[in-house]
């Protein structure tokens, strides 16, 4: 297990996507930084229009040291394209020569997302606390402030990027197909879910907080980032139950997976 684990970290570094993604994780990091320093002005409960600010609360402190949560889309990514480029570029057929068990290519993959995805989330939180705190310091706040908030936020975002890991894994192995892969990532995060929530949950209250990307938000502690958020709590599982939802969702996408690939006839 150990030598498939190394191979796949060759892979990762020596193909492209992955440091495709980094550079988009990156852009939406930097994106969720500069929104960290917007407030809209407001007159009369109405926006008139945003203005710069200075984070000083406990929850502006820990909104910017979070802004690397908005990037946790690139370990679906990450995880779902690992498997699914295997397919794309026929590599996969080398890889069950080598692994002819799907079981050990499967977990290999989860692994190897796992701690890619980890490092992820610490290579978007290092950049987000380089950037927040040179803008602080630049606007004459507190940058110990700000890095007295790392233990509260730092945990739990890096345990959703590796949920996060392993549910990519799971739903590469279960779609295969790249292009697919992407539009039912893509298209579930940003917009069928939020639409599926909130239709279901008017017949089934609280549905909306069993589907993964409000699972999510538990799971790393959204509500916990300070005042502004409390009145998520209601709505979110608790960060444990978001956690192990998360994780059931990977495990058993891949389970899928491993049942079909074990079935499938590789050429």
């Amino acid at each position: 297990m150990t030598r498939l684990v190394r191979a796949e970290w060759l892979k990762l570094r020596t193909t492209a996507v992955p440091w495709v993604l980094l550079g988009v994780a990156t852009l939406l990091t930097g994106l969720s930084v500069v929104f960290a320093f917007l407030n809209p002005l407001r007159t009369a409960g109405t926006a008139i229009g945003p203005t710069w600010i200075t984070p000083t609360s406990v929850a502006e402190l820990r909104n910017l040291v979070g802004a690397g949560v908005g990037a946790d889309v690139v370990a679906v990514l990450l995880g779902a394209l690992a498997i699914s480029t295997e397919f794309r570029h026929k590599t996969v057929t080398a890889a069950f020569l080598v692994t002819p068990e799907r079981g050990r290519f499967i977990v290999a993959k989860l692994v190897t997302s796992v701690l890619a995805s980890v490092a992820l989330g610490v290579t978007m939180l290092v950049a987000t606390m380089a950037a927040g705190s040179i803008v602080i310091a630049a606007r004459h706040g507190s940058v110990a402030a700000l890095w007295h908030q790392v233990p509260a936020v730092a945990p739990g975002m890096l345990l959703v990027f590796a949920l996060f890991g392993v549910l990519g894994v799971g739903l590469g192995s279960l779609l295969t197909n790249q292009v697919v892969v992407l539009i039912v990532t893509l298209g579930w995060f940003l917009l069928v879910e939020a639409l599926v929530g909130a239709l279901v949950d008017v017949w089934v209250a609280g549905f909306k907080r069993w589907l993964p990307g409000n699972a999510a938000q538990a799971a790393v502690g959204y509500t916990a980032l300070g005042p502004s958020h409390q009145g998520l709590a209601p709505s979110l599982l608790p960060w444990w139950g978001g956690a192990l939802t998360v994780l059931a969702y990977g495990l058993a996408f891949a389970a899928l997976g491993w049942t079909v690939m074990r079935r499938r006839d590789i050429t």
